[in-house]
């Protein structure tokens, strides 16, 4: 997508969910913290869109503790500094849940902000192992699974194709620095050998001298974990200067985005490689998602990260109504109860949900990202999907591996 687009859809979003107008007092505020400019706009936009949906899906049925919600977007630009001021304006605005951050990064510094706040922090997209262990007083939940599970499958499969000597091409910070760790180890007790873990620069215009270095260790595939803009710039010089090597490329879940495809070029992907990323369900909840995205933004939803976005509100949404009140530390307190171990009822049953809430009832939340059980981590397990991209487009080569 084009940055004119990004601009007059972002333009379109935060007209109505940016805050900062005049509010009604019956209003009850959600806070989100995705990324709608900088180098993860594309994800952000898209999974600003998916939470915008379950927003309206739910002010159609009543709203929240009989409330319209209302969602305040703060763009942290990818930036985890930017990150914990966008989490510091969100509970200044007193709200009791934010969704966000997009990046492991922002998130682990957003949740500084949150955890003293008393606020419910909840990733629908940042996977990185750290977040389950982080000191964030039990605030940090996430409705996509970690990198714990990512990194194993990865190993895996790496040693089904007979692969015994793997690099790791990694982004800086907790996502890829946690994901290369993981690997290394899963892939190592399998008997294979990680011939270099290089971190790449952000922002470079070339990485030539960077996959020189990857290559003195002969590796026969390379793993790259990391975001569009820099993993398209990698690829292209291994297609310029490289390509002889007749490497295979193994792509994490954050690569399985049309920018990444759009940046390398629809034909430059003929070299061997596949991607993994958290597993589409065809399920109910899941293709009523579809047809709702479609027919409020005229287009697919492709990120897996939509649906955990969307998930990610109605959960929100059914622990704010078992709380019985907007207090972070009451939602803190009934999410993982919403999330399982009771009667499912999808999306398009919220209002069914909400009333048996209200009778004393257990319920449990089944989005379209699939079941979003939530464990005493604050985490989810869930199948991952395998693709690969042809004819300028994501193919699902396995839509359902569990590590």
């Amino acid at each position: 997508m084009k940055r004119s687009v990004f601009t007059a859809l972002l333009g379109l979003l935060m007209s109505g969910c940016a805050g900062g107008g005049d509010t009604p007092e019956d209003t009850l505020r959600i806070g989100t913290i995705f990324s709608t400019t900088g180098p993860a706009a594309s994800a952000g936009i898209s999974s600003l869109e998916a939470a915008t949906l379950a927003v309206e899906e739910i002010n159609a049925t009543g709203g929240v503790l009989g409330r319209p919600l209302e969602l305040i977007n703060r763009d942290d630009r990818n930036d985890p500094d930017r990150g914990r001021a966008a989490a510091q304006a969100l509970v200044e605005l007193q709200v009791p849940v934010i969704i966000g951050a997009l990046t492991s990064e922002a998130t682990l510094a957003a949740s500084e902000v949150s955890r003293d706040a008393q606020v419910v922090l909840l990733s629908s997209s940042s996977t990185a192992s750290v977040l389950t262990t982080a000191a964030d007083n039990g605030y940090l939940f996430r409705t996509c699974p970690s990198d714990i599970l990512q990194s194993r499958l990865v190993a895996q499969r790496a040693m089904a194709k007979s692969f015994r000597r793997v690099a790791v091409i990694h982004v800086p910070g907790a996502y890829g620095t946690g994901f290369a760790s993981a690997f290394e180890a899963d892939f190592t007790a399998l008997g294979g050998t990680v011939t270099g873990l290089a971190e790449y620069v952000e922002g470079q215009t070339s990485y030539m001298d960077l996959l020189t270095e990857v290559y003195t260790g002969n590796p026969e595939a390379i793993v790259l974990a990391g975001y569009p803009v820099e993993a398209s710039q990698i690829i292209r010089d291994y297609l310029s200067s490289f390509l002889v090597r007749g490497t295979f490329w193994f792509f994490t879940d954050a690569l399985e985005d049309p920018e990444f495809i759009t940046a390398v070029g629809a034909s430059g992907f003929t070299f061997a490689h596949e991607g993994t990323g958290p597993a589409a369900t065809n399920t109910a909840p899941y293709r009523a998602f579809q047809t709702a995205y479609r027919n409020k933004y005229g287009k697919e939803s492709i990120l897996p990260i939509d649906t955990t976005a969307y998930d990610a509100i109605y959960l929100a949404a059914l622990a704010l109504e078992a709380a019985g009140q907007p207090e972070g530390s009451s939602v803190r307190e009934h999410l993982t109860a919403v999330s399982r171990d009771g009667t499912p009822y999808g999306p398009t049953e919220y209002r069914q949900a909400v009333e048996a809430l209200r009778a004393g009832q257990d319920i449990n939340f089944e989005g379209a990202s699939g079941p979003v059980d939530l464990d005493a981590n604050g985490d989810v397990v869930s199948p991952y999907h395998v693709w690969r991209i042809s004819g300028g487009r994501l193919e699902i080569l396995e839509p359902s591996v569990n590590p």
